[in-house]
């Protein structure tokens, strides 16, 4: 895979429109030619992003992009919502989707959204097995 331009697609944030950014992902993989395994943990890590955003920040829009460079498949999940980590609840009651979206990559990068600083980036890097 060679580098290519990102493709951006901006989502109204709400968890009715999770269907289309999975489908835009789907669309987006096949493109790049990913096996079904790489494209189903992408699908779930972005869907997590994409969901906790919706969830946890007051944001209006959520922004994803889909890049491949150099052999990897590099996604971000933008929005303009301030960060609030949460522990993992003892009872199962949520709290999971960092530890799940970091299983599924090959890396992940969070830059916090802040009050003086809004604006949360996930950054999802896949790398296909050759």
């Amino acid at each position: 895979m060679e580098t290519d331009l990102p493709v951006v697609q901006r989502f109204r944030s709400h968890p009715s429109v999770l269907y289309h950014i999975r489908q835009f992902i789907r669309e987006r993989a096949s493109a790049a030619a990913l096996d079904e395994e790489t494209t189903n943990d992408l699908l779930l890590a972005v869907s997590e992003a994409c969901a906790n955003s919706m969830l946890h920040t007051s944001t209006a829009m959520i922004r994803v992009s889909f890049n491949r460079r150099r052999g990897c498949v590099e996604v971000e999940v933008a929005d303009d919502g301030v960060f609030r980590r949460r522990a993992p609840m003892i009872d199962g009651a949520g709290g999971h989707g960092i530890p799940l979206m970091t299983a599924l990559v090959d890396e992940l990068t969070i830059r916090e959204g802040t009050r003086r600083r809004p604006g949360t980036l996930v950054r999802l890097v896949k790398c296909p097995e050759s």
